[in-house]
């Protein structure tokens, strides 16, 4: 998955999946808070790998997982493409209008579109760490 889609929530709370990405999110897919106030989203093969990593980790050191599961939400998009954001999701990634999904390989993200533009605009004016990013990539 890769790409910028810019969408709008709607009154309801639900979002648009990007025509882009409906094929490879697929039918279901799980949408968990992420850092810096964006929303994850796996499909639904990605999540069983995720899950099954959490249920591998130690029970003492697993209380941090707790949040993750409670604010996870298991989505399918309707016959439009349009799938709900629970509102506790809605508000932790500040979504009201504006909505950016990012494409990130095995997964997606949901950005407050004016949250992304910033952090982007401020990453991009930065050449040491792009030069970083795409020497991640072997570039």
């Amino acid at each position: 998955m890769f790409g910028k889609y810019t969408h709008n929530v709607d009154a309801k709370g639900r979002l648009f999946v990007p025509a882009k990405l409906r094929e490879e999110l697929g039918e279901t897919f799980y949408v968990m808070v992420g850092t810096d106030h964006c929303l994850l989203v796996f499909p639904e093969e990605k999540w069983q790998t995720v899950n099954a990593a959490f249920q591998d980790v130690k029970l003492s050191k697993s209380a941090a997982l707790r949040y993750l599961y409670a604010n996870l939400a298991k989505c399918e998009p309707d016959k439009q493409g349009r799938f709900l954001i629970p509102q506790i999701l809605r508000d932790y990634a500040n979504l009201k209008d504006d909505v950016t999904f990012l494409g990130q390989g095995d997964h997606a993200e949901i950005w407050n579109a004016a949250d992304y533009a910033a952090k982007e605009a401020d990453f991009l004016s930065k050449p040491d760490e792009l030069a970083n990013a795409l020497e991640a990539l072997g570039l």
